[in-house]
C-alpha cells in the first residue's frame, strides 16, 4: 500500500490505529511534522529509514519516536550496526537507573553500533 502525503491536512487518515505500520521508508525528504506524528501513532514501528533530509536536523522528532523505549541505549541497540552515524549532545543524555554515567553509555552505544562512539561536546568558549 502506498501513501502520498503532500500537506498536513492529509495526515489525519494516515494516522489511525487501523494502520499498523511496521516499516516506513523516506527516500528523499521527510516533513518534520510527519516524524512527530510517527512517534505518537505508530506503536508497532520496527524500522524507520530516512535516507536524506537535506540540511534540516530531525533531532526532536527522532527522540519522540524513541521515547517509547526505556533509554537512548535501547534505541541504538534496536538500530544496531545499521546506525552508521549518531550525533547527540552530551547535555541531553540524562542518567537514569540503568545508566548512571557517560562512560557506561559510551561503552554500550559503541558496542551496538560496532564502532567507537562519543557524544558531541558543547564547546566552552
Amino acid at each position: 500500500m502506498c501513501f502520498f502525503l503532500f500537506n498536513d491536512v492529509e495526515f489525519k487518515p494516515f494516522f489511525r490505529e487501523e494502520t499498523p505500520v511496521t516499516h516506513l521508508y523516506f527516500c528523499r525528504t521527510v516533513i518534520k511534522a510527519m516524524l512527530g506524528h510517527i512517534g505518537l501513532h505508530f506503536t508497532h514501528l520496527e524500522e524507520l529509514v530516512v535516507c536524506a533530509n537535506g540540511l534540516q536536523p530531525l533531532d526532536e522528532e527522532l527522540f519522540r519516536i524513541a521515547e517509547r523505549y526505556k533509554s537512548f541505549v535501547e534505541f541504538v541497540k534496536m538500530c544496531g550496526k545499521r546506525l552508521t552515524q549518531m550525533s547527540i549532545m552530551e547535555e541531553v543524555l540524562v542518567p537514569d537507573d540503568d545508566y548512571s554515567d557517560m562512560e557506561q553509555i559510551h561503552t554500550e552505544v559503541s558496542k551496538y553500533m560496532g564502532c567507537m562512539w562519543y557524544p558531541a561536546m558543547m564547546p566552552t568558549w
